[in-house]
């Protein structure tokens, strides 16, 4: 029996298992991050298949997988981690379900098209500045993260270079807290829909663990050189699954009340069509609010309610609009962003470009896909996250943009109210010598912009 100076630990799960494992030395033995990590596997929805993990360790989150159905590859940089795994799967019954290799992040991996899942807890500790004591090296490639985007980043990179399985998703554990190199966000900038599974707050850190997939399983949108608007185009659409259509050149959008959207060609014009179950959960105000929270928040933009999108210097770079009937079961939901600065009907509007100078309208579409994929698709993957989470983070958008200098009052009134709160309908509270004001009309609040940057 393997020892390697190790120690013995059991590894339960209640009503799913409960396993005796060997651990040696400078193998990873399995905490709360791991139970974290094991719960998500449990909870996602996925059918099972082939899995992979990276960097097993003592094999627990294998061999539950293996437990569970999968069909498992397992690796690791660490020798002792390999023989670990083997040893624990064969004591328990499971090592013809897990194939364990000794390997290491690089070019070295590979990952086979049948797979459907990749599991990772990643390593969180910050990089070692020069000076500081290290471990070992294979504790190290166990811990510590790496700069340039950490481990994360280069799982992404090696991932561009496989042809992975349009069905796979990638369920890694994060620390959020304190900030770590390995971010969500990488992800979501390269066009990866991602949703929090569940998180653990341990002392003064946080840990969460995300799933990522391609928007629709990487199925493309519809793509027209040409149209008059893509909300009458999308009513074309199947309201099965995670469907949208993007134009290059729209003749005639139109924005909030059935006004003209300027768009010229090169602009990213795009409808989607979001399942009206999600209106069981939220209210329509919100929901446009907490669309253009997400839309801002995608492009680094500042949203102004209810659902304008903002340069940094207070220009708009574009609009939203929500439209449905009773014979439709989805809601259209179009978007309209800007490419370059022009001048509309005497107004000075800003445009992408300025930011993301590189970027196509196809580009900028796959940022604002996976981001809205993330919170609207319907599909398997599990989401913790609740109503009051959305709330909070159109707050959140709402707050960070009236920080900047901006403030609103109603009827253009001479005394300056001081907006308080955004209500569950998408309305705004305003307090004005401590008389509370609500309302839900764009044309009644009057906007002011002191600090341009």
């Amino acid at each position: 029996m393997m020892n390697l100076n190790g120690k013995n630990i059991l590894f339960k799960i209640e009503k799913i298992c409960s396993w005796n494992l060997n651990i040696p030395k400078t193998v990873y033995a399995p905490r709360e991050d791991t139970y974290l990590l094991a719960d998500a596997i449990i909870k996602i929805g996925i059918k099972v298949g082939n899995a992979m993990e990276i960097g097993c360790g003592s094999g627990a989150l294998s061999m539950l997988m293996a437990h569970l159905g999968w069909n498992v590859t397992s690796w690791d940089i660490n020798p002792n981690a390999v023989l670990a795994t083997k040893s624990n799967a064969k004591s328990n019954g499971l090592d013809g379900k897990i194939k364990v290799e000794h390997n290491e992040t690089g070019d070295k991996l590979k990952f086979d098209s049948n797979l459907t899942l990749i599991v990772w807890n990643l390593p969180y500790l910050n990089p070692l500045k020069d000076g500081e004591e290290h471990l070992e090296f294979i504790e190290d490639a166990a811990y510590i993260d790496i700069d340039n985007g950490g481990w994360s980043q280069k799982l992404i990179d090696e991932l561009k270079k496989s042809k992975i399985s349009d069905n796979c998703v990638i369920l890694l554990l994060f620390r959020v807290h304190p900030i770590s190199p390995s971010s969500p966000s990488s992800w979501k900038m390269q066009g990866w829909a991602a949703r929090r599974i569940n998180y653990l707050i341990l002392g003064d850190e946080k840990l969460e663990v995300y799933a990522f997939w391609k928007p629709a399983f990487n199925q493309p949108p519809l793509i027209l050189d040409e149209c008059e608007s893509t909300m009458d185009e999308a009513k074309l659409l199947s309201t099965k699954g995670w469907n949208r259509v993007v134009a290059n050149n729209q003749l005639n959008g139109r924005g909030r009340r059935y006004s003209t959207w300027d768009s010229k060609s090169g602009d990213m014009t795009a409808t989607w069509l979001i399942s009206k179950s999600i209106l069981k959960d939220i209210d329509i105000g919100l929901l446009q609010i907490e669309i253009g929270s997400i839309v801002s928040n995608a492009l680094g933009a500042n949203l102004k309610w209810p659902n304008d999108i903002l340069s940094n210097d207070f220009k708009k770079i574009g609009g939203i609009i929500l439209e449905s009937s009773d014979a439709e079961n989805c809601i259209r939901l179009g978007i309209g962003i800007n490419k370059n600065r022009r001048n509309i009907e005497g107004v000075e509007a800003s445009g992408w470009i300025e930011k993301f100078d590189k970027y196509s309208n196809m580009d900028i579409f796959a940022l604002i896909d996976a981001a809205l994929s993330s919170r609207f698709e319907v599909n398997y993957i599990k989401s913790d996250l609740k109503y009051l989470d959305y709330l909070e983070n159109s707050w959140i958008s709402l707050s960070r943009f009236l920080s900047r200098g901006v403030s609103a009052s109603i009827h253009n009134n001479k005394f300056q109210e001081r907006v308080v709160k955004l209500n569950e309908n998408g309305s705004l509270d305003f307090v004005n010598y401590n008389i509370l004001i609500n309302s839900d009309k764009i044309d009644e609040i009057y906007w002011r912009y002191f600090i341009k940057i």
